[in-house]
Formats: structure tokens, C-alpha cells, sequence
């Protein structure tokens, strides 16, 4: 369902739920290994996706933020999960300085940083529908994409979303889908 939701930073999100396809694609890590990014996302428990780019002032660092001060909070949601941090900038954002760009942030193994030629990267900001306005990325809005299992929809959180907001939206996600799972049963 849709519904807004008031941070208690203060910030407000919306939350939609959405069918997106994962797209067939290869991404680079921060390690320059090729990871295919549907593959990678469906052996995943429950999944984050973010969009930033190393030269961004202004949201990037806050959401980059935001996402590693998540963790602790995720993990205690058990299961595998994975957060994907997909740069904006592939043509600047080498894996050296998403690598870089990580360590500034002290991300974890949790989060995977990710790069790859332009075509592959456009394909993921067209299939999560995040094509930014006049192709700028300066233009960027802060969205949050959170799947809770393989067949589960998309939840797409629309602004800047906190640590403590994003473990929770994941926690409902989560249980959504249980939900769903169980009346599907039936």
C-alpha cells in the first residue's frame, strides 16, 4: 500500500510498493570482480538498493551515511541480506574510488559499492524507474528500493530515509511478505 511516513529525523519518505524487474545486467565491485546484479540481488534474503556518485556534495554522503549506520540494525533481522550502493557516475566512479569513497564511510561487508559501463548502469535507473530529470545526475532525488525475498515486491522509499527508518521499513517489508506468504498458502 501507499502511505507517507514521517521521519524521526523529521524527513519525510514515501513508501510505494512497485514490480520492478531486476535487470539482467554485470556490474564491477569495489574489488574490480564482474557480479551479475539479478543473480546477486535473488540470492539475497532481503535486499537494499541506493543510487550515489563519489563527487556528489549534496544527499550522496547523507545516504551513504545513512545506509552504514543501518547495519547494526539490519543484522539483528537475521538472515543474508545485502545492501547495493549503485554509482550514478560510472564514468568516474572507478572501483578504486568507490573503493576509496567506502573506507571515508567505514561501510562494511554488508554493503557492496558498485560500478560498471554506462549502458549496464542506465539499464538499472531505467528498470527501477530512477532516471534522473534532464539526465543531470546533480538532479538526483534520494530513492531507497527494498525488496523482503525472491517473489516480493519492491518497496521504494521516495527522500531522504534515516538508519533507524530504513531498518524498520525492512522489518515491515519483511513481515509484508510473510503476510503474503502465509495467505498464499491458504
Amino acid at each position: 500500500g501507499e502511505a507517507g511516513q514521517a521521519g524521526v529525523s523529521g524527513r519525510e519518505y514515501h513508501r510505494t510498493a512497485h514490480a520492478y524487474r531486476t535487470p539482467d545486467v554485470r556490474l564491477t565491485d569495489t574489488s574490480e570482480r564482474e557480479i551479475d546484479f539479478g543473480a546477486a540481488i535473488d540470492g539475497q534474503e532481503f535486499t537494499i538498493i541506493g543510487f550515489i556518485f563519489t563527487t556528489c556534495a549534496g544527499v550522496c554522503p547523507v545516504i551513504t551515511a545513512n545506509m552504514t549506520r543501518a547495519v547494526p540494525e539490519l543484522d539483528k533481522l537475521g538472515g543474508d541480506y545485502r545492501v547495493f550502493l549503485v554509482s550514478l557516475d560510472p564514468e568516474y566512479d572507478t572501483p578504486r574510488k568507490l573503493r576509496d569513497y567506502a573506507q571515508r564511510f567505514k561501510a562494511g561487508e554488508q554493503i557492496t559499492f558498485l560500478t560498471g559501463d554506462s549502458a549496464s548502469v542506465h539499464e538499472v535507473l531505467r528498470a527501477f524507474n530512477t532516471v534522473y530529470l534532464g539526465g543531470k545526475k546533480m538532479n538526483h532525488q534520494p530513492v531507497t528500493l527494498i525488496r523482503a525475498g525472491r517473489n516480493a515486491p519492491w518497496v521504494r522509499l521516495d527522500g531522504l530515509v534515516t538508519g533507524r527508518d530504513l531498518a524498520r521499513e525492512v522489518a515491515l517489508a519483511i513481515d509484508e511478505n510473510a503476510a503474503r506468504n502465509l495467505s498464499a498458502a491458504h
